[in-house]
């Protein structure tokens, strides 16, 4: 349940001016709520949210960014996910996946509806009231009637604001949980972003091994692409970064291009001549959360759903966005995990990434530049909203041009401790992969969107009970999974770091 806040004294005035309106049988409306919230705002100098602006991304352009953050090093562990699901489970499971993020970005989305409208700046004017805007939004994420919207804000409105900065999946937690439950998502954040680039920083390191670009030391290796990502990560608005999407998607197009022309050279089409001699289902539980780590961790956009949205010109057509997004994901992991798997079948079975598969050769150098490419233009989209976090924490606002060094400062900070922890970890990169997917994008994407629905959801006043016990059923499930497999994982990557 919502921990009940203490009240400020311009709150308890609000209440007093609300009591007024009741008294005097004049219905409580959405702009005396934005308007109470507005004069908390003012007073905790929270001008962060107001004064900052969407950006200008189309529909198109966040698909493309969403499916290039999807298809970025990941995807060298699906055929090994394929391998240890097998090819029918692989397949089916891939949609599950892709439809459960799809719900519990959902789950996130509609939790806007039950926040104070004025924090939810895309939505309302610049007054903080709403208007037919904030109607038309609350009817697209689930409102029951116009008359009955207030009754969201009942409970929230009488909560102080969350800190400055806070993120937009933050208030989500803060209005859901209360200020723990602010801490617990900021912990899940942070373990996933660290999680995330220490992974990224491993698969770098594996890559430029492998090349004559290697200097012998893995250090000296990682500092020129971490110094690119650093200069990427310090751009204020991730639609700027959508430029660059295009050119991920076609680096790791011609990636498997060049990995699929090897696996013919080497077998032509003897493993699509028959694929008895393969498993079609997981041979262990091991197996599957093997799987599924590595399939979580490829779709896990559910935690960057908020940015994805405040980055659109349009921030009402995000699902629009998703589904363009996950469906180009959906069939780009068919093809390349179970395309690859059947193709390099008669000569090889998949224990790492799949550039383990490939000799030494020209096409090789080609195929881990091409890779470190992608790396280079992902990695920012993952340091951005983690320094956000970081600096709303530190109170560093992003209206001051003073702080501009603190935030670079954040950043540049943030990169080099997860290429510390990289350098020291002994683990190969898939087994880094699925216990992050497992633990930390599994805990972000699927057990905490539907439990702050749940949450926020419950003073409701009348109707959508199907809805509410669909929720119930899907954080059920996200515990159950998350648990399993996070145990299954975390032994196996013990295991191979001993």
């Amino acid at each position: 349940m919502v921990e009940q806040l203490p009240l400020t004294q311009i709150d308890m005035d609000a209440s007093r001016e609300r009591a007024a309106d009741d008294s005097s049988n004049t219905p409580l409306t959405t702009e005396s709520y934005a308007h109470a919230v507005e004069n908390r705002a003012l007073l905790n100098n929270d001008t962060g949210d107001r004064e900052r602006t969407k950006g200008g991304a189309t529909v198109f352009q966040t698909s493309l960014n969403m499916a290039k953050m999807c298809m970025g090093t990941g995807t060298l562990a699906l055929p090994f996910a394929a391998e240890k699901g097998g090819l029918l489970f692989n397949i089916i499971g891939l949609l599950i996946i892709g439809l459960w993020n799809y719900y519990s970005a959902n789950c996130l989305l509609r939790c806007l509806q039950y926040l104070p409208p004025d924090l939810d700046n895309n939505t309302t004017n610049t007054a903080g009231t709403a208007g037919t805007a904030e109607l038309e939004h609350q009817q697209k994420y689930g409102a029951i009637l116009p008359d009955t919207t207030t009754h969201k804000y009942k409970r929230t409105i009488d909560m102080m604001p969350p800190p400055p900065g806070t993120t937009t999946y933050g208030k989500v937690a803060w209005y859901a949980a209360g200020p723990k439950g602010l801490m617990v998502l900021d912990l899940l954040m942070l373990s996933l972003f660290l999680g995330l680039l220490i992974a990224y920083e491993v698969a770098m390191m594996s890559f430029i091994d492998a090349t004559p670009l290697t200097t012998g030391s893995r250090k000296l290796d990682l500092l020129m692409p971490n110094t690119i990502v650093i200069i990427f990560s310090c751009v204020p608005d991730y639609s700027l970064l959508t430029k660059c999407s295009g050119i991920g998607l076609v680096a790791v197009a011609l990636s498997f291009i060049v990995i699929s022309f090897q696996g013919f050279v080497e077998n032509g089409w003897s493993g699509f001549q028959g694929t008895s001699h393969l498993n079609y289902w997981p041979e262990s539980v091991s197996a599957a959360s093997s799987w599924f780590g590595v399939v979580v961790f490829g779709f896990g956009v559910v935690p960057f759903v908020f940015n994805f949205r405040e980055s659109m010109a349009s921030p009402q057509k995000v699902f629009l966005s998703m589904q363009l997004g996950l469906l180009m994901v959906y069939v780009g992991y068919i093809m390349i995990s179970t395309g690859i798997l059947i193709l390099f079948s008669p000569s090889y079975t998949f224990e790492g990434d799949v550039l383990q598969a490939m000799p030494s050769t020209w096409i090789s150098l080609i195929v881990r530049l091409l890779m470190i490419l992608v790396l280079v233009t992902t990695s920012p989209l993952l340091v951005v909203p983690c320094g956000e976090l970081i600096e709303g924490k530190l109170g560093i606002e992003d209206t001051q041009h003073a702080s501009m060094h603190k935030r670079i400062m954040v950043r540049v900070l943030f990169c080099i401790f997860c290429m510390g922890v990289s350098l020291e970890l002994p683990a190969g990169f898939v087994h880094v992969v699925s216990f992050i997917g497992c633990f930390c994008v599994a805990m972000t994407s699927f057990v905490m969107p539907p439990l702050f629905c749940i949450q926020l959801s419950t003073w409701r006043t009348s109707g959508m009970d199907f809805e509410l016990l669909f929720d119930v059923g899907v954080l059920l499930l996200g515990i159950i999974a998350t648990s399993i497999t996070s145990t299954i994982t975390f032994d196996n990557l013990l295991v191979k770091s001993g």
